[in-house]
């Protein structure tokens, strides 16, 4: 269904309020799959100034679900690494990103947000289901059993308007109108310091480091950022006694950048000063509302995960919602969002607070102590030095768990990605191959072979896919009956479940693990399982927070 850019009188699927990157991942997800969306934001126009800089290989891998990532990879440069630095100029420790890919995709990655925003905008404009109206604000959200309302105002003349739609979903940033509505508690992780922002760009000679830089001093905590072509960043911490206030005089900003850089080089781009917090929403849904991104979380930047919280965010949802709408589950899976997601988004913080804090640290003999113990830490081998191992996977949700409610090995991973082929095809990435679907993928055939009717008939109610695939090439018909037959280039699929000791794995749409088997009769158990949960009864009330308060709200 194509929409002109004037409000529906019929009623939409889903609205999304907010057009920043989380809100234009969710539009995309969602409009991929068909659905009528209607996406609002105030702004006429995307923010022409870098805010988010860094990104990981799971935020490309939701970008190639909506088909831009080859596209959005192209404009932007590897992570260099980054090297914290002690009170003697001395690496105490270091983040580099690894050297394989195991998602397909570079494990980290530089880009200005505006060049990333306009390839999500115009992937979104090709989807005929999706409105945009930009210039528009939400006031006011209410809701019943069935539907929920929308009142916004056209900015342009002062008009309101309603929207109406199944589901919305508030992706509107920090100062979230939707989420001050519902007044959610909120948990504070106890992380709250005022930073300046500095974006420049290189245009002389300046002499500056090959790789990012924490620079752990308490004279004044700082960071050096390597964006992509010429874009440098600064974030430097405001020290006792120094107020936002005085940085808006550029000539003090660019005397406290001095104290990093020679900056007669440098052309200034922008000036932010930031609050960073560590936040977390305690209910991120509320009936038919959900809050997405900012919204629900906010984290300090120093591991680099806030943009990539809020795109994990859009895919755990959008899945779920689609599945609810196309009859492949109940509401009661929606319920496992929040579950899901904070519990993540909390590690994540946790890990970007205790970074903040190392680097902030401003009394000095404690941070000659802390040298001292991070360096031992990096000479002994101790210290975690890849990036990625500190973003985790599921715990809780819908993923497979032994009788105690761990979960089981491999259950909440992320799935591998490697290059695949049918036959003498091209070589593609996986996900283009499974689609927005659950999947088995096996190394055998006998494993596929096995499957009871019953157990078909569950895996046809998923819509699942069978994937076969072996590292060496196969010869005609030597799969199981309705399995894909493929290759892969390297044997990435094949060394991962090995690892793991088993056959298949049973793969969510997001490309989380449900679980993994090492029999057809594990499974089988799979299946069944995974159905009963996805078509488990409604309970009286959809969710935990669904209460007198949350239906039909007004404010």
């Amino acid at each position: 269904m194509a929409f002109s850019q004037e409000i529906p009188a019929e009623p939409l699927d889903v609205i999304v309020a907010g057009y920043g990157p989380a809100g234009a991942t969710i539009a995309g997800l969602l409009g991929r799959r068909g659905w009528r969306v209607a996406v609002l934001d105030q702004a006429a126009a995307i923010y022409d100034k870098p805010r988010a800089i860094t990104a990981d290989h799971e935020a490309l891998r939701v970008l190639q679900e909506i088909g831009i990532a080859d596209e959005v990879a192209a404009m932007s440069t590897p992570h260099p690494g980054t090297d914290y630095t002690g009170l003697e100029g001395q690496v105490i420790k270091r983040f580099y990103p690894g050297s394989d890919e195991p998602l397909g995709w570079m494990q980290n990655w530089m880009f200005e947000q505006p060049k990333l925003e306009g390839s999500m905008r115009r992937a979104v404009q090709r989807m005929p289901s999706v409105l945009t109206l930009l210039q528009h604000q939400l006031l006011e959200v209410s809701q019943d059993a069935d539907s929920v309302e929308a009142r916004v105002c056209r900015l342009t003349d002062g008009t309101t308007h309603t929207l109406r739609a199944r589901w919305l979903v508030a992706a509107d940033g920090a100062s979230s109108t939707v989420r001050k509505q519902f007044s959610p508690a909120i948990e504070d992780l106890a992380f709250d310091e005022w930073w300046l922002v500095v974006d420049a760009w290189v245009r002389g000679p300046v002499e500056l480091p090959s790789r990012c830089v924490q620079y752990c001093r308490p004279s004044r905590p700082g960071t050096y950022i390597v964006g992509p072509d010429a874009l440098r960043r600064w974030e430097i911490k405001m020290l006792p006694g120094e107020t936002p206030q005085q940085f808006q005089d550029h000539a003090e900003v660019w005397r406290v950048l001095g104290e990093f850089v020679d900056p007669s080089g440098l052309e200034h781009c922008r000036t932010a000063i930031y609050r960073f917090h560590a936040l977390v929403v305690e209910q991120w849904r509320h009936g038919r509302v959900f809050l997405l991104g900012d919204a629900a979380h906010q984290m300090p930047p120093f591991l680099g995960q806030g943009l990539c919280a809020a795109v994990r965010d859009a895919f755990n949802l959008a899945w779920k919602l689609d599945a609810v709408m196309c009859g492949r589950a109940t509401q009661q899976l929606l319920d496992s969002y929040t579950e899901e997601r904070k519990r993540h988004v909390r590690t994540v913080v946790g890990h970007a607070k205790a970074f903040g804090l190392i680097i902030g640290e401003l009394d000095e003999q404690a941070a000659r102590e802390r040298d001292k113990r991070l360096e031992a830490e990096l000479v002994s081998g101790a210290a975690q030095t890849i990036r990625a191992q500190f973003t985790p996977g599921l715990v809780t949700g819908l993923i497979d768990r032994d009788v105690e409610g761990v979960p089981s090995v491999g259950a909440g991973e992320l799935f591998v990605q490697p290059w695949v082929r049918e036959g003498d095809a091209q070589w593609q990435r996986l996900d283009d191959v499974l689609g927005a679907n659950f999947a088995i993928v096996a190394t055998s055939s006998e494993v596929l072979s096995a499957f009871d009717e019953q157990t078909r008939e569950s895996w046809k109610a998923l819509e699942g896919r069978l994937i076969q695939i072996q590292p060496q090439a196969l010869a005609a018909n030597g799969g199981a009956c309705d399995a894909w037959v493929l290759q892969e280039r390297e044997a990435l699929f094949n060394g991962w479940l090995e690892r793991l000791g088993a056959v298949a794995a049973v793969v969510r749409p997001d490309r989380y693990v449900y679980g993994v088997a090492c029999s057809a009769e594990e499974l089988r158990r799979l299946v069944h399982e995974l159905a009963q949960k996805m078509f488990q009864a409604d309970a009286a009330c959809v969710s935990a927070s669904c209460d007198e308060d949350c239906i039909a709200v007004s404010p």
